[in-house]
């Protein structure tokens, strides 16, 4: 009987890995007119674009199909904050999630990543091509290897608080003399989108320098370097 109860656990582990390949393959969207302009001008028209208006939700209901675009049917993509009046974690909603190589363990039929991470792997998949940009692009670990921060930077931090694993990501939106600010939303915040603030984490509130951005926790900075 050890080899029947062997044999169905390597093939429901078999049906899992079809399950996330089917919802990657499912992914058809593709879209290069961003592509290769790390610019806060070329942000702004994917802003407007696909209504990443500061103040509104990157948020959408875990079962309607992703084409980042405005869903009538999703307030979190057509309303705004104060509209919404929905500021918490909502049951059977996600962050408009980005299909990269990872199955969200809360819906692992719908593969990828959300929140403020996925949004960053979206601006950045948009500006570059690379569906894993947080992957793919050149890492650097503190901004004295990776020097002044570029638009289109995406940079990430994590930190523990209260015994709890946190974690941020966000891309620099422009960059204003010693001045960063940052495209993001907030997954504490019913991933509201912010344009043109100082990076936060949830820990860090509106860090806007180099010297701050520097003392973020497990800094990781991901740029990206087209071939030549």
């Amino acid at each position: 009987m050890a080899w029947i109860r062997k044999g169905a656990a390597l093939w429901l582990s078999l049906c899992f890995l079809l399950s996330i390949s089917a919802a990657s393959a499912e992914f058809t969207f593709s879209d290069d007119r961003f592509r290769g302009r790390f610019t806060t001008e070329n942000l702004d028209a994917i802003i407007d674009e696909y209504e990443l208006f500061d103040g509104w939700y990157w948020t959408t209901r875990a079962n309607i199909p992703q084409t980042f675009h405005g869903h009538p049917e999703s307030p979190g993509w057509t309303v705004s904050a104060e509209e919404a009046g929905r500021r918490v974690w909502k049951q059977g909603w996600y962050g408009c999630r980005f299909p990269v190589d990872r199955v969200l363990r809360t819906s692992p039929d719908k593969g990828g990543y959300a929140e403020c991470f996925a949004f960053a792997q979206f601006i950045g998949y948009l500006l570059s091509g690379e569906f894993n940009p947080q992957h793919n692009w050149t890492f650097y670990y503190s901004v004295d290897t990776s020097g002044p921060l570029q638009v289109g930077d995406i940079i990430r931090t994590e930190y523990t608080k209260n015994g709890r694993q946190f974690g941020h990501s966000a891309v620099v939106y422009a960059v204003n003399g010693e001045e960063y600010l940052f495209l993001q939303v907030s997954g504490s915040n019913y991933n509201r989108i912010s344009v043109g603030a100082g990076f936060n984490d949830g820990r860090t509130v509106n860090a806007t320098t180099l010297e701050e951005i520097a003392d973020l926790s497990y800094l990781k900075i991901s740029r990206y370097q087209p071939e030549d």
